[in-house]
């Protein structure tokens, strides 16, 4: 019997109790150029949330603040109910998956996807069999001793997500997930026996993700956010 993709994405001991995901009044500015204004969106636990807009209208400096590799002026990020926005990166509980993928091209996929668990030091017992079941769920075990050049752009991205969910995120950050199929097996991966086990946020510029996402559209000109599928509490100004 085949394994179904709740019983790998329960194999993969995600996070337990999920959580959500708020940023309050952040404010960012390169030089003298705003690019965030007074910016607060509240996502809920297990929720699937897209921002949706033109390219410049600050979707992914909002992500990369998020993710600890932008400072805002003013604002904070919090997760659950714990205030990481002076943490670094890597102790922030949230994983990204970049527009560029940032695969290294002399590792093998499998050692893409390994990657970060060595770094935590993880046994290496635990790290075959997670990248295992990461690999599975994103369809590219057949694929693990390629090389990322050898690969279509399409199975770069999922090797890229494989390494962002291997390590357990309890935040899911999508920067321009240009492949619907692949949206859809997020939602899923964060779907197990029934409960939602992460919050999940995806940047894109046109509406590529699946029904029962909640999405914020940016309009050009104003740079606000309209449009919310369901109610949630946001406010600020994107440009």
């Amino acid at each position: 019997m085949g394994t179904t993709m709740s019983q790998t994405a329960a194999s993969l001991s995600l996070p337990s109790k999920a959580v959500g995901l708020r940023v309050a009044d952040v404010t960012l500015a390169y030089d003298s150029t705003p690019v965030l204004k007074n910016v607060s969106v509240a996502i809920e636990p297990g929720e699937f949330f897209a921002f949706l807009g033109p390219s410049g209208s600050g979707k992914t400096t909002l992500l990369r603040f998020i993710a600890g590799f932008a400072q805002a002026d003013t604002g904070s990020v919090f997760v659950g109910s714990k205030d990481i926005t002076g943490l670094p990166p890597w102790k922030r509980d949230v994983g990204m998956v970049f527009q560029s993928y940032a695969l290294w091209p002399h590792m093998t996929v499998r050692r893409n996807v390994a990657f970060g668990l060595e770094e935590r030091k993880v046994p290496r017992a635990d790290i075959n069999e997670r990248v295992a079941k990461a690999l599975e769920l994103v369809g590219l075990g057949p694929l693990a001793d390629r090389r990322p050049w050898q690969l279509s752009g399409g199975q770069q991205q999922r090797v890229a997500l494989a390494r962002t969910i291997v390590v357990q995120p309890k935040v899911l950050l999508l920067d321009d997930f240009r492949a619907p199929v692949m949206v859809d097996r997020c939602r899923k991966l964060l779907q197990t026996r029934g409960r939602m086990h992460a919050s999940s946020a995806e940047t894109t510029g046109r509406p590529s993700w699946p029904a029962g996402t909640t999405y914020a559209r940016i309009e050009p000109r104003s740079g606000r956010l309209r449009g919310r599928r369901r109610r949630r509490q946001t406010k600020g100004v994107f440009r």
